[in-house]
């Protein structure tokens, strides 16, 4: 095997490992409330981290002037609405990943369908198969390159009809989501998918 030691690479070179290996990513656009309005963007460092209660966690690096608006909002409101994104929304997704200035309603600019949230402020987007409104439980930084690490409390889901039944089994089909990839342009389907029931040795 090819060995790097962490310590003897640079940040970029550790990224390059990190984003190529662990994959696929699933994706998180977030909408949040600022001070000029609604606000949307993608995040793939993201996962479900607990079940009673269930929690969400994203992570996002910096840019150049600071914390990105979707962490600045979320510190000055404490609410924030995690969708899944599906193959029919990834171009709409895709507007919303640029680096827009902070005036900018990026659902809007994407042509997305802005609805009301339910329990939280911020507002849902129509199109995305699934919407969890999530309130915050914490915000950690880590790393020499800051990385803010939100963690939410889903207090609310939405689901589009059809993608669960009455014994809440959420049909993964249905929402036909897409993940992340390396490299800027890198998505990928679930395409091809399989079963494989635990079996313990005897």
């Amino acid at each position: 095997m090819v060995g790097f030691d962490s310590s003897e690479i640079s940040s970029e070179a550790q990224y390059k490992l990190a984003v190529g290996s662990v994959t696929p990513r699933p994706i998180a656009l977030v909408t949040t409330l600022g001070p000029q309005g609604p606000n949307a963007a993608p995040f793939s460092f993201f996962n479900v981290i607990s079940s009673d209660p269930v929690m969400l966690m994203f992570s996002a690096g910096d840019k150049s002037s600071g914390a990105k608006d979707t962490v600045r909002n979320i510190q000055a409101n404490a609410e924030f609405v995690v969708h899944i994104v599906s193959d029919a929304i990834k171009e709409a997704m895709n507007i919303c990943a640029v680096d827009y200035p902070s005036e900018v309603n990026e659902i809007e600019r994407a042509g997305f369908t802005a609805l009301p949230s339910v329990r939280v402020k911020p507002p849902r987007i129509a199109e995305a198969p699934v919407a969890m409104e999530c309130r915050l439980v914490q915000i950690t930084t880590i790393g020499r390159k800051p990385y803010h690490v939100v963690i939410g409390e889903v207090v609310y889901f939405h689901f589009h009809e059809g993608i669960v039944n009455d014994q809440f089994h959420v049909d993964v089909g249905a929402i036909n989501p897409i993940g992340r990839l390396a490299g800027k342009s890198g998505y990928t389907r679930i395409t091809d998918r399989f079963d494989m029931p635990r079996i313990p040795l005897k």
